[in-house]
């Protein structure tokens, strides 16, 4: 069954807009655009009232064609003979049109099209995306990031050749005069770079959290050629192609137009067989897939969006997950998160089931063993539960049970020392294990490490250092010198990013 697809704006990450010219001094010819024989042109979303395209320039050969990214043949051996309309019908769905003609050595050239009719039929679940895009993003980025290698990220002050190494292949950058033109030819012999784009979290099929990002390391083995062709000012084109190997087996052609010596406009094209995104394809039949530039758009809206998800019950907050199983129904959590297990979303949990406590002193959080004892780390994880605390309400007062351990804070009350932190059996009549968490600010207010421990029983401040010792000073709470030591926070969940628990 044909699932419907639309465009979405899936462009995580902008390629920057550095590209080196050479400018010459007086205007000449510019790179030839190839010429399509399709119309519409390739990209294009056709509807009930025009889901045909038409092969123009061509009305006195025979053409053959294909609609499946298949070969069309020749000759005898046509796949199927354009008629006399010159008209190809598609029906509803993704094609890849390609057409063959000429005397001796036959011409080929394709098209991809999507009919998205009204006619058409929606269904729901998961559509297979397509990875053309991380590949043309992942290609840009290196290209740029290699002419500035090349040349200090400068454009050069006259003709010249520059080279680099690229793993075990080589990049070569010619600058040339052609008459009154400045050509800049850039050369890719297995040239291997690798570089980081943002992709979506393939755990959020649907897209409903646009902010699910990761991020992806792309290897790419560039060989091809691009050419840029400028007048005086900076202005002209960059035409060429170049076959991609490494994580994505595929190809780029480049149709990008400069003004004022910088990428201004045109698009990109990209195919390809093969790829490393998790849970998305390459565009059928190797299709080249439009991009345009500077907003990285898939040309004709042609390339698919999520679906929507399967639901058999109502679904007030839009999330995807039916109200009856869902852990916040009021509130969007697509990923249905509820780190203390008690049926009620993070994301809706007013009472969180249990926090970390931050020290400021190297990032470090407190962690509790089954032996009792209580040391910080800068591993600070919040999955771990011996790095996770309950608060018990203690009244004017606050408990710390920790998750791991069953134990609860406490501390050593010896004279003598040493007056260290531990974790003891729970007992909310016990003044050692009842702390309040005060605002600290000696040495200036901190957002993130606004507070501190202190103990009701022998003014007991909590401390660590750079060892991960925790410890105390009986008696003597405002002790000087030391208080990024003291500082710290306390976090739901573990996640730094939120505002700390306010003083209690």
């Amino acid at each position: 069954m044909f699932r419907r697809l639309k465009y979405t704006a899936r462009m995580l990450l902008r390629a920057p807009l550095l590209v080196l010219l050479l400018p010459a001094c007086h205007p000449g010819e510019r790179v030839v655009r190839v010429e399509t024989h399709f119309d519409p042109i390739s990209g294009t979303t056709l509807t009930d009232d025009d889901d045909a395209v038409t092969v123009t320039g061509l009305d006195d050969v025979d053409v053959c064609y294909s609609v499946d990214g298949g070969d069309p043949g020749y000759g005898d051996d046509c796949a199927a003979l354009l008629g006399d309309d010159r008209r190809v019908a598609l029906e509803c769905g993704f094609h890849v049109v390609t057409i063959r003609w000429g005397d001796g050595e036959a011409d080929t050239e394709e098209a991809s099209y999507l009919v998205d009719a009204a006619s058409c039929e929606d269904v729901e679940g998961p559509v297979s995306l397509w990875q053309n895009d991380e590949l043309v993003r992942s290609f840009v980025q290196i290209k740029d990031d290699l002419q500035c290698q090349m040349n200090d990220c400068e454009n050069p002050g006259g003709i010249g050749n520059w080279n680099t190494t690229c793993g075990e292949g080589t990049v070569n950058w010619d600058v040339s005069l052609n008459g009154t033109r400045a050509i800049s030819v850039f050369t890719y012999d297995a040239c291997r770079l690798s570089t980081t784009i943002d992709v979506h979290d393939p755990a959020d099929p649907y897209w409903l959290d646009e902010t699910a990002v990761l991020q992806l390391d792309v290897e790419l083995v560039l060989n091809g050629q691009l050419s840029q062709d400028t007048d005086f000012g900076g202005n002209g084109d960059e035409g060429g192609s170049v076959d991609i190997g490494g994580d994505f087996d595929g190809a780029i052609e480049s149709y990008i137009t400069i003004t004022d010596a910088t990428r201004a406009g045109g698009y990109f094209l990209a195919g390809c067989l093969t790829g490393p995104v998790e849970g998305e394809i390459c565009a059928p039949g190797e299709a080249m897939i439009r991009y345009d530039y500077p907003d990285w758009s898939c040309h004709g809206d042609i390339c698919p969006e999520p679906g929507d998800p399967p639901l058999e019950g109502p679904d007030a907050d839009g999330d995807g997950v039916e109200d009856s199983v869902d852990v916040c129904p009021d509130v969007s959590d697509p990923y249905q998160e509820d780190a203390d297990g008690d049926g009620q979303g993070d994301a809706c949990d007013d009472v969180p089931g249990f926090y970390v406590i931050q020290y400021k002193v190297d990032g470090r959080c407190l962690v509790a063993d089954s032996s009792g004892s209580v040391t910080s780390t800068t591993s600070c994880l919040g999955t771990d539960p011996s790095q996770q605390w309950e608060v018990v309400d203690l009244g004017d007062h606050a408990g710390f049970k920790n998750v791991g351990t069953g134990g609860c804070l406490s501390h050593d009350d010896s004279w003598i020392g040493p007056w260290t932190v531990l974790v003891a059996a729970c007992d909310e009549g016990d003044t050692f294990q009842q702390w309040d968490v005060e605002l600290y600010d000696q040495g200036g207010a901190d957002a993130e490490w606004p507070d501190r421990l202190h103990a009701v029983s022998d003014d007991f401040c909590a401390y660590t250092d750079f060892t991960g010792a925790v410890y105390g000073t009986i008696g003597n709470c405002d002790l000087g010198g030391t208080e990024s030591g003291r500082k710290m926070g306390v976090y739901a969940y573990g996640d730094f990013t939120t505002t700390p628990l306010d003083t209690f």
